[in-house]
Formats: C-alpha cells, structure tokens, sequence
C-alpha cells in the first residue's frame, strides 16, 4: 500500500501510538495493516517538531528557575535587612537614611528604602545634607549649653540654663533645651535627699516670730541662720551662715572644727559688719544650743537683733536655710570627704562667695542671683 493513500490525520495518529502510547514499531504496523519502513518514516519527519517543542519547554523551564530564584534571593535579602533594621522600622527618615547608607553595600538600596518606607530620592538627597537646619542649630546650642553647665560646675539643669541663653540673647525655648540636655545626658549633678517633715514643739526661750513668712519686702528685715557640717579626714568641719530672706544672699558665714557656740556669734557679727542694719532684724533660727545660749541672747540684744526659734525637730521653720545647705552639698560638696580642714574651706568659700552670691541663678528671685536681684532693688528704690 502506497504511503499516497494515507491522511496526515492518519499518519499522525499512527505516529502517537508509538511516540506518545509506547507500542512498538512492529505492533502497530501489523495492526494498523502499514509497513514498519512507512512507519519510521512517518516517525522521523515528526522529529524536528517534536525536538523544537521540547526545546521551547526546556528554555521555559529554564527561565522559571531562574525567576524562583531571582524571588528567593530577593526574600532572603529582605528577611536579612529586616533582621537588622527592625530597631529603625518606626524612627524618623534621618535614622532610616543612616542605616540604609551603612548597609548600601550589602543590600540594594531599592530594596531597602521600599522596607523602610523611605523614598529613595530622599536618600540621595539627605546624602548631601545629613543634618536639617534644626540639627545644626541644635549642635550650636549645644555648645553654649555646655558652657554654661562647666560655668556652674554641673549643679544648672535645663530651667536655670535656659535663663544663662536667654540672657546672652539666644532665642530658644526651654523645652528645646531640656530635650538637648536629655539627648546627651547632660544633666545636674545632685548628693542629697530632701529632709523629712518632722513636728516639734514650740521653743520656751523665743517664740516662732517669722512663722514661715519666707518672702520679705525690703533687705536686712529677717535673717535666718542655722549649722551644718561637713566630712574631711581631719575631722568634722562645721558651718554656719546667715541668710538675708529678702534676696536669699548668704551675708554672714563662719566654719569651725568644733560646735562652740563661737562659730554662730561669728557668722552673725559678719552680717552685722557686712550690712549694717538700720532698723532691727529678725534673727530666726532653730532650737540648738548655741541659739539658747546666754551668750547668743546677750549679741542680738546688743546689736538690736531679734531672736526667733522654730519648732524642735522641725527643719521647715527654718526651710530657707535648709535649702542653702541643701544646694551647697548637692551642688559643691557632692557626698565628698575632703582630705583637709583648709581644703572644704576653701570649697566652701568659693561656693559662697564666689559662686552663690554672685552668679547662680535663684528660682524664687525669677532666676537671677542674689546680688543681681539686691543690684535691681536699690535701681528701684
């Protein structure tokens, strides 16, 4: 039989049998009534198309091998980057920009600012400027906080330098400085709790006159006065001052190792000196022995001084003088022991007279020091 008188229809199907079934070449001939010679004939013109089509399958096959792992190593990069930038996810775009710019060379930059949420033109943008014009004015400030903290010896927190840059003509707020201070843990140096409030009774020798009457309206109307100590490996060091209510200016002063009611007559005869009194003075103190004393009594008799007592126990009644004290070891003395008696004189010295009176800034004088505030007074007056 002629291969003439078959279809193409025919012979493809003739071709599946062996090509796509598996029958032999032998079965289906003497089935299908052909030659095994047509046969092969048939099979070998559908080769080239059968080729082509599995070389079309293979390169496809090929190119979604290569699109699963182009997609496998993209995951892996973002599982990578997010391990390493999930503390920034929430931060501003300037820390996004940081860490993209640490990270560039080993992930995509594309990758990275789509994680982040950032564009990628800010980024090249802030490449060539990483600090806003806040962050630079933010750094000048900076410095002139710095100064003003060493200024103080580290004892000024943010309100009292907001005041130092306010009075040189800086215009900033003083929520801004304090931010500044906590973003670089510049912050003051503090030793000591707050006393506790403790009752007493009322003094027999001289009644509570100023009765918590802190603020006066005219200097060398009340004076308050009271004794600390201070540790040094000598020994104790006791000081005694005494404080003017109206500008909270320490005008007397005496330190001595023992508490020999000298020490008080002291301080008291160097306010006298300092300032001497035109009307009588208001003394107040607390219960100790060296203000019951005989001798205390006779002085402010004598330079027409009143005395007046707080409550036994009752460190409140005598608040302004507590907070002195309470500044000085904060601020100066810090917990610290002196190796000698004349070197925390000296401190002491330099904090009182040099420091307190003259510069530091009083929050209950609207933040100015004591001899600025009695300097304003006597232009009024």
């Amino acid at each position: 039989m002629s291969s003439q008188r078959y279809t193409p229809e025919f012979k493809d199907e003739a071709v599946k049998q062996v090509v796509e079934r598996g029958y032999s070449v032998a079965e289906v001939s003497e089935r299908l009534g052909i030659s095994a010679h047509s046969l092969y004939k048939w099979i070998n013109a559908v080769k080239p198309d059968k080729s082509e089509a599995q070389a079309k399958e293979l390169l496809e096959a090929k190119s979604e091998v290569l699109k699963l792992r182009a997609q496998l190593r993209r995951a892996e990069e973002e599982r990578d980057n997010l391990k390493k930038g999930g503390k920034v996810l929430c931060q501003k775009p300037r820390v996004k920009y940081h860490f993209i710019n640490e990270h560039r060379t080993q992930y995509s930059v594309l990758v990275m600012c789509r994680l982040l949420d950032v564009a990628r033109a800010g980024f090249y943008q802030w490449l060539h400027k990483p600090l806003s014009d806040r962050a630079i004015e933010d750094l000048r400030l900076l410095e002139l906080i710095r100064a003003s903290y060493a200024a103080s010896s580290g004892v000024y927190g943010s309100p009292r330098i907001f005041l130092d840059l306010r009075e040189i003509g800086e215009e900033c707020g003083k929520h801004r400085v304090a931010k500044i201070m906590r973003n670089h843990k510049i912050k003051a140096i503090r030793g000591y709790k707050a006393p506790r409030n403790i009752a007493g009774r009322p003094s027999i020798i001289a009644p509570n006159h100023l009765n918590r009457e802190f603020t006066v309206a005219q200097p060398d109307q009340v004076w308050v006065t009271d004794i600390t100590y201070l540790r040094t490996w000598q020994g104790w060091l006791y000081l005694a001052v005494v404080v003017d209510l109206f500008s909270r200016k320490v005008v007397g002063w005496s330190m001595k190792p023992s508490l020999e009611k000298g020490i008080v007559l002291d301080a008291l005869l160097m306010a006298v000196w300092r300032r001497r009194p035109k009307i009588r003075v208001l003394v107040h103190s607390d219960q100790g022995s060296q203000y019951s004393s005989d001798a205390w009594q006779r002085f402010c008799k004598a330079h027409n001084l009143q005395p007046s007592m707080s409550r036994r126990g009752n460190c409140w009644d005598n608040a302004v003088a507590e907070s002195f004290f309470s500044s000085l070891k904060k601020e100066r003395i810090k917990k610290r022991i002196y190796k000698t008696r004349d070197m925390a004189r000296a401190d002491v010295f330099d904090y009182i007279e040099m420091f307190y009176n003259q510069k530091r800034r009083h929050s209950h004088l609207n933040g100015v020091s004591p001899e600025a505030f009695e300097a304003a007074s006597k232009m009024q007056r």
